[in-house]
């Protein structure tokens, strides 16, 4: 079993870069170092597990393959095999009609710029348990900590890698992504190409095991694992400058279960296991069909360092089933119908001739202001004539019929969802709440898809987490989050402000703008009858707050309870002391006609003072 104390937690590849790569040298003094005992067993198990997962990718793969021709044939590998030399060859040659193409361009931004846009907050932390209260050390701690991790996606590849992966998992229904710890960058995601990968689901039907094939040069193998860890084989080209060379490599991500490992005879022998049992996943490199003495890389993980991304599935499918495998008819009418219509126009301007078999051995032209000499048959009729017309009337109905399907591959693709004002058709929206109603209704329809990708989302932000809080980028725990839970550290919990939770927002502000304005009318109206005050019922504070959060309004341009609480006293006791003047004016005043008051007998005051009623004795 391999020692904890021989494996390094950090992979080479983290610290990957042309830097990195100044720094090897031409050639090493290779002493004969110890071999790995157990990656002989490794490698045969990691090679049977490959070709097991190529069997059941089979049928997937050639479907693929259809659905690249027509859709997106950039993104697609086909054989991944080294040393390729026609790579920039025609691949879109089946793509006639681009309607399909752009149709998987407006989805795929749509759901890039509706779960991940990197012009708003689309994700917040909070606490899991609503019993537990925070205070406010712990709540500015979690909006620091969103802050660093919004930081971390945008000076990373993160938005740019997101964007890739919609438009596959839009046309292959499949999108997985590689999230590795990164030592410039903090993280780096990878977007293996379909045709390279290779997934397994576990009991929970979630995707566990990731396993693909990919070539790279002897320059990028050297920079990525460094050269002390190349086999002799990247070793010697690299010596010999053959830098452009290529080597298909292998890569493996799975649950750190034993290995099967059985002698020559058959006798189970000592288990192994690539990383040590406190690590949940293994990860392991090496070339393709080459036995070396040793891998490429082992790395442990204890967070799953991958998420793949399915439109929806079907059972225990590991692949997932996408829009553009039910719109692929579609397509494919569309192409064959364009390449009709091109021929339908073609045979009207330039239609096949028909000639006299005399003029076979004569000069021909159809191009304009040429001239053809032929002999006139009888009644002076021309010998050289158009075999057919086309008739007029077909083109309409066959460009009505373009439309129809054209509009069918939007339809799957939900163009009309993204694009919703600007191909809105019929009666218009008569208000904002009619609008935000209307894109709600829409939005309905993704609402499935969009669950599936923030489950894969919270493992992407997640594992972001765990990589800040290890290299030390996040402030510490205060006590309230770290004791809150009987003793236990409170879990977050990651909410999301998805093009879906948007259009619910916006029904609730318009509703509640409409009522405030409503309320204002009927305050005004009851203040003129004099009758009580029905905005009273309204807390316009919290009103005013939640209008703020559905409007994407800064929360930290709010004061706090506390700062209002303050404020208003602070009010009070300046409108006391402002009135403070006037009311010992008032006592002054009071004084001054008390004491210029006639006291005499029979006055108002001396009788109110007992001094005698006027007229009256003692």
């Amino acid at each position: 079993m391999r020692s904890s104390a021989a494996l390094k937690e950090a992979a080479p590849y983290e610290a990957m870069s042309p830097t990195l790569l100044s720094m090897q040298p031409v050639s090493l003094k290779r002493e004969e170092s110890e071999k790995d005992k157990n990656w002989p067993q490794i490698f045969d198990h990691l090679e049977r597990q490959f070709a097991s997962l190529r069997q059941w990718r089979w049928s997937w793969w050639t479907h693929w393959a259809r659905l690249a021709e027509y859709f997106n044939p950039r993104r697609y590998v086909w054989l991944v095999t080294a040393n390729k030399m026609w790579r920039g060859g025609a691949i879109n040659d089946a793509i006639i009609d681009s309607t399909g193409l752009q149709a998987v361009r407006t989805c795929a931004s749509g759901m890039w710029t509706g779960l991940t846009s990197p012009s708003r907050e689309w994700f917040a932390f909070e606490k899991a348990l609503p019993w537990v209260e925070l205070d406010e050390e712990g709540k500015e701690w979690i909006e620091d900590t969103q802050k660093r991790v919004y930081t971390v996606l945008a000076a990373s590849n993160f938005y740019s890698s997101m964007h890739v992966m919609f438009s596959d998992e839009t046309v292959f229904g499949t999108g997985p992504i590689l999230v590795y710890e990164d030592f410039e960058d903090i993280i780096r995601l990878f977007n293996p190409a379909p045709g390279e990968y290779y997934l397994a689901v576990g009991a929970r039907n979630t995707v566990d095991v990731f396993t693909r094939e990919f070539t790279f040069t002897v320059r990028q193998i050297v920079e990525m694992f460094t050269l002390e860890r190349c086999p002799i084989q990247v070793s010697r080209a690299w010596a010999q400058g053959q830098y452009d060379f290529e080597f298909v490599v292998c890569h493996n991500i799975s649950p750190n279960h034993p290995v099967p490992n059985l002698g020559a005879d058959g006798s189970k022998q000592e288990e192994i296991k690539l990383c040590p049992e406190k690590f949940t996943w293994a990860e392991s490199y090496w070339l393709k069909g080459i036995k070396t003495k040793n891998p490429l890389s082992i790395k442990p993980f204890n967070e799953k360092p991958f998420a793949v991304f399915q439109w929806w599935t079907v059972s225990n499918d590991a692949y997932g089933r996408s829009p553009c495998m039910d719109t692929l008819g579609d397509n494919k009418q569309l192409q064959r119908q364009t390449v009709r219509e091109a021929e339908y126009i073609e045979k009207g301007v330039r239609p096949p001739m028909g000639a006299d078999a005399r003029l076979k051995s004569e000069p021909l032209s159809q191009m304009p202001a040429h001239v053809t000499y032929m002999n006139v048959g009888e009644g002076g009729k021309s010998t050289f004539f158009p075999l057919y017309e086309v008739s007029p009337q077909w083109l309409p109905g066959l460009v009505a019929n373009k439309e129809k399907v054209a509009t069918r591959i939007q339809d799957c693709l939900y163009v009309n969802l993204f694009l919703a004002i600007t191909r809105m058709e019929g009666v218009q929206p008569r208000n904002e709440l009619e609008l935000t109603k209307r894109d709600l209704e829409r939005l309905q329809e993704l609402g499935p898809v969009i669950h599936n990708a923030e489950q894969q989302l919270s493992l992407i932000l997640r594992r972001v987490l765990a990589i800040m809080e290890r290299r030390r980028l996040l402030k510490p725990m205060p006590q309230s989050l770290m004791t809150g839970n009987n003793g236990m550290p409170v879990p977050l919990k990651i909410t999301y402000t998805s093009i879906m939770r948007l259009a619910q927002l916006a029904a609730e502000g318009v509703a509640m703008k409409d009522t405030l304005a409503t309320a204002g009318g009927l305050s005004s109206a009851a203040k003129a009858a004099g009758v009580p005050d029905p905005i009273r019922v309204i807390d316009l504070d919290k009103a005013m707050r939640r209008i703020g959060e559905i409007n994407n309004f800064p929360i930290d341009c709010f004061f706090t309870d506390e700062q209002v609480q303050q404020h208003d006293q602070a009010r009070e006791r300046g409108q006391a002391q402002a009135a403070a003047p006037q009311q010992a004016m008032a006592a002054v005043q009071a004084a001054k006609t008390l004491a210029d008051t006639s006291t005499a007998p029979g006055s108002a005051l001396s009788a109110l003072t007992g001094g005698g009623a006027p007229g009256g004795g003692a």
